[in-house]
């Protein structure tokens, strides 16, 4: 995969958890507390600059009230966000 192609799945993944973080009404800390993940790693997440591993992704989906599914798109993508570390 092309790295800009990468580049723009982590950005869409992004928007997706800043959107459902903001939907369930929970701030930045909260929302990294109640799913148990780094904080820096989700801002990082957030800003579109890093892959969540599949654990993260969990549980912030059950966090939010989604499926991991909905990070993506409704699409399965993971494989760390396609080639990726």
């Amino acid at each position: 995969m092309a790295a800009e192609d990468r580049a723009g799945v982590l950005n869409a993944v992004a928007e997706q958890l800043i959107s459902f973080r903001a939907a369930e009404g929970l701030d930045f800390d909260d929302a990294a507390d109640e799913a148990e993940i780094d904080p820096e790693r989700l801002a990082a997440a957030e800003a579109g600059e890093l892959a969540l591993n599949e654990g993260e992704l969990e549980r912030l989906a059950e966090t939010y009230g989604v499926s991991v599914t909905a990070f993506f798109g409704g699409r399965v993508t993971p494989i760390n966000y396609l080639f990726g570390a």
